[in-house]
């Protein structure tokens, strides 16, 4: 268990509440959300599959006594818990879904589903929100206003946080702001990392297909060879980056899949990559879709081929409400301690669509610590070896809860 020390000295409570008394309501409901995160993680399911995840979530709603909605852009379910204003609140999301991995951390509780995975800490981040309910279920005659809970599917395919926005979660009660976190297993259990402005990239998918014409490897001048112009345009890509985009501003060119052939002897007719755009700065997402297609299409015709390009916009950039985190960092020194709160200024180019939460309100988004002690080496999320720090669901359940009670002490000002 993490001691938590340097708590602020001119102020010890949130929204007169005792900070040790949130502690101990924490505590109290830690050892259920770990079995709860346990049983998750054993019974992962993919995206847009969630329904036994769900139909977990679901029955434990049901015995705290929360009222809900569920079957919400597939399998997501959207919780409130009134409190005296029963118009205005907070939402808290957590996101469910699962990876396609095959697990290799050796955990008493590891996955029993072959190939999927609780890898990028959906399930701790599920596991905390219910934990967070049930403290915030104790003192539901006391909050201002009412508490939103969105578990949503999907976040790692087809982003289910746009899905329920636009289903109207956000809806009655009207929620002003919503909560989310992630784990990091890159900081110390027991610690929060918050960073301001854009915390992480919009990012859009790009799919080029090059069209030439097959023929006999032998005689190579009967046709026309897409592997060629496809390999310079792989290569030329970067170009985009390096000469045509501002180098202070942060933008990345991947690509991920490449297909052309059918057999050692035959020129190959057609070529296919795709690959991912990231950007911090939601402005440069245009000029570097323009700048790949023309690349793409004169390479293709300087070899006497033709090509399409086609994109898929995903996530917008995800970027953090400047109150909101100065709220949220005031209550995390209160329940953790000053040395806890940490503030990291350099964004990262993953994607998250929490960023619809942001760009449909305003959002904040921050780490919780899932290093275990003393740990030099941990595995990241999207490891098959990830294994973070449970404690990681106690820190997540107290700030999530700290921070409820600061945005709605202050918010409910202005209702």
């Amino acid at each position: 268990r993490i001691i938590y020390k340097n708590v602020s000295k001119h102020r010890r409570d949130v929204m007169n509440y005792d900070i040790n008394q949130l502690k101990a309501l924490a505590d109290a409901v830690y050892g259920d959300a770990v079995l709860f995160r346990r049983k998750l993680h054993m019974n992962p399911e993919l995206s847009e599959q969630e329904e036994q995840t769900a139909a977990a979530i679901c029955e434990k709603l049901d015995a705290l006594g929360i009222e809900y909605q569920s079957g919400i852009a597939g399998h997501g379910i959207s919780a409130v818990i009134y409190g005296n204003n029963r118009d205005h609140g907070v939402g808290i999301r957590a996101d469910m879904d699962a990876l396609p991995l095959t697990e290799r951390a050796e955990i008493p509780f590891k996955s029993q589903n072959p190939g999927v995975m609780h890898a990028c800490g959906h399930d701790i981040h599920t596991a905390v929100l219910l934990g967070t309910a049930e403290v915030l279920c104790q003192m539901k005659d006391k909050l201002p206003g009412s508490v939103r809970l969105f578990f949503q599917p999907s976040e790692e395919t087809i982003g289910g946080a746009k899905q329920m926005i636009d289903a109207g979660c956000l809806s009655n009660p009207k929620i002003h702001s919503v909560i989310g976190l992630h784990v990091d297993t890159g900081t110390d259990a027991g610690s929060i990392e918050c960073i301001p402005g854009p915390m992480n990239a919009a990012s859009t998918e790009f799919y080029v297909t090059v069209t030439g014409r097959s023929c006999h490897g032998a005689h190579p001048t009967d046709g026309i060879d897409a592997l060629l112009p496809a390999c310079a345009m792989v290569t030329g890509l970067q170009s985009v980056i390096t000469r045509r985009t501002d180098p202070a501003e942060a933008v990345l060119i991947t690509v991920g899949t490449f297909e052309s052939g059918t057999k050692e002897n035959i020129i190959s007719g057609e070529a296919r990559f795709s690959g991912i755009i990231r950007s911090l700065q939601m402005h440069n997402m245009a000029s570097v879709k323009e700048h790949i297609e023309a690349l793409c299409t004169a390479t293709a015709q300087a070899y006497g081929a033709s090509c399409k390009v086609e994109f898929t916009d995903s996530y917008p950039t995800l970027e953090n409400d400047d109150t909101l985190l100065a709220w949220v960092m005031e209550a995390g020194r209160l329940v953790l301690g000053e040395d806890h709160v940490k503030i990291n200024k350099k964004p990262s180019l993953g994607s998250d669509d929490f960023a619809f939460f942001c760009h449909s309100g305003r959002g904040i988004y921050y780490n919780i610590g899932a290093r275990h002690p003393g740990e030099e080496h941990p595995y990241a999320i999207h490891s098959d070896r990830f294994n973070p720090d449970e404690e990681c669901i106690r820190t997540g359940i107290l700030t999530e809860v700290a921070a409820v009670l600061k945005i709605l002490e202050e918010e409910s000002k202005q209702w």
